[in-house]
């Protein structure tokens, strides 16, 4: 391998680390904050014991009927 692709990879990388540096970032606090706050505010239907059992219109693996709901006997 020639000391110019070296360089030049070597080079690339520099980039990429430089821009993953310069990247906006937030304290752990807000990040925890925040998880704890979406939680907290959207319903999780695998975690039952939580927030309850989900009404059928709410649960999102339930089979919903199509049509009217109507049998024919």
């Amino acid at each position: 391998m020639s000391t110019e692709v070296r360089l030049q990879r070597q080079l690339e990388h520099n980039k990429r680390l430089r821009e993953q540096f310069e990247r906006e970032r937030i304290s752990v606090s807000q990040a925890s904050s925040a998880l704890i706050q979406y939680c907290m505010s959207n319903k999780d239907v695998f975690i039952t014991p939580v927030w309850g059992e989900l009404e059928k219109q709410d649960d999102p693996f339930l089979v919903q009927p199509k049509g009217c709901g109507c049998s024919v006997m």
